[in-house]
């Protein structure tokens, strides 16, 4: 039986205007202090293979979520580069399962961190009207000493930093709570309370997100309707916005898709059929059909006219992705007796496992636009009075989500099945 135990934090994070550059360093021991990491030189293009990949990575893994009653929102960008991070250290079967599921057979472990390098380029928008920056740390234990070649990756292609701190003493949780609350600029606090006896490092990472509607609401628009949750209704605020929109008109669906400011982000809300879920959408569809569908709405033009009402909602997500992850096929690394991590440590590495994967989630959608961290917000107003081509009003549980409007990946995914919770 293993006596060590590695927890891997996965925090997913998405707000507003960051400075353009990593949180600032915490206290402890700066194990980067000796990496140079490779310059970063000019952004090469994501490989098809990496988005396709991860796409179906987030929706397979809103689907293994799926079981948790209530809104749901998962990044599939932040957990997949959080594991990829992870993967590094990974050797023999531990390693191809991680690979399987992050890169769907694809990729190899060099085309993952070069596909994941090139993708960070290209997402840290920090002087782009559509914000999104992403920050990535590990910490380790003072007494655990990691291999540098798992550094110098991590450095190369993610970015991360790195620390060493006393994990028995509470100033540990601060400070990795500290650079977790810096990177969400505080929509997110925390990650972790305590640190269990057996955890000997952590790896974090932080998406960031705000933007402003290309076209916002008009808040004099924004007025209470009833919304029909599972059991029962609520009340809520909903946003009222008419017009030419790019509208999909699906097989038990319908849905639209908002353009930010700056053209490079959009919101998508899918709306199912009366007496569909979303949790039944997601059950009916493979990852394939959902992302074209997700495709078609994306390169459809703004040629409907459509009165849209949106709820106006913030919501809050946590949840452990053990189970999910297990059950997607890379159960090898949560196993103490199977686990192989002999690249995080060659003496250590086959006695590391993965003791958990937390994943928080927020989101905020109201008539100026979206904020997340973690989280998806999706919000819609609707001019009611004039006579358009399509109707829609999101006032039972839907789908809902951000995609990058240049790759097609979607980089937040959720339900949203009461606005009000």
């Amino acid at each position: 039986m293993k006596n060590k135990g590695m927890l891997l934090v996965t925090a997913l994070l998405l707000v507003g205007l960051l400075a353009g550059c990593a949180p600032a360093a915490a206290t402890g021991s700066d194990l980067m202090a000796d990496i140079t990491p490779a310059p970063v030189g000019e952004p090469a293009p994501v490989p098809a293979a990496y988005t396709g990949a991860m796409a179906g990575f987030g929706w397979n893994l809103l689907r293994s979520s799926a079981s948790n009653d209530g809104n749901l929102l998962v990044s599939p960008a932040s957990v997949h580069l959080a594991l990829a991070m992870t993967t590094n250290g990974a050797a023999d079967t531990t390693r191809d399962q991680m690979l399987a599921l992050l890169t769907a057979g694809g990729l190899d472990m060099a085309g993952l961190n070069d596909a994941a390098r090139a993708a960070l380029a290209r997402w840290n928008l920090t002087d782009a009207e559509d914000r999104l920056t992403i920050a990535n740390s590990i910490w380790f234990d003072q007494a655990f000493t990691p291999e540098p070649a798992f550094l110098q990756t991590n450095a190369d292609h993610y970015a991360a930093a790195a620390r060493q701190l006393d994990f028995k003493v509470p100033a540990a949780i601060d400070a990795i709570n500290g650079w977790v609350k810096e990177a969400t600029r505080g929509v997110i606090p925390t990650i972790i309370e305590e640190i269990p006896d057996e955890t000997v490092m952590y790896l974090v990472n932080a998406i960031h997100f705000k933007a402003d509607w290309a076209e916002p609401f008009d808040a004099n628009d924004t007025r209470e309707r009833t919304f029909h949750v599972p059991g029962g209704n609520v009340e809520a605020d909903f946003m009222h916005r008419g017009g030419p929109m790019q509208y999909l008109d699906g097989e038990d669906m319908q849905g639209v898709m908002l353009p930010y400011k700056g053209g490079r982000f959009a919101f998508f809300a899918i709306l199912p059929d009366e007496g569909v879920t979303p949790r039944d959408l997601l059950a009916q569809y493979t990852d394939e059909q959902l992302q074209y569908y997700l495709t078609v709405l994306q390169t459809n033009k703004a040629n409907f006219s459509v009165g849209l009402a949106l709820p106006r909602f913030e919501t809050a997500y946590k949840d452990s992705l053990k189970n999910e992850l297990i059950a997607m096929g890379m159960g090898d690394a949560f196993d103490p007796a199977v686990a192989d991590f002999s690249g995080i440590h060659q003496v250590l590495g086959t006695d590391l496992y993965i003791g958990d994967v937390l994943h928080k989630t927020f989101c905020r959608v109201d008539e100026k636009g979206t904020e997340a961290a973690a989280v998806t917000a999706v919000q819609i107003d609707l001019e009611s009075m004039p006579v358009y081509d399509v109707e829609m009003t999101f006032d039972r549980p839907f789908l809902y989500g951000i995609v990058d409007l240049e790759s097609s990946l979607p980089l937040f995914v959720g339900v949203l099945e009461n606005p009000v919770e």
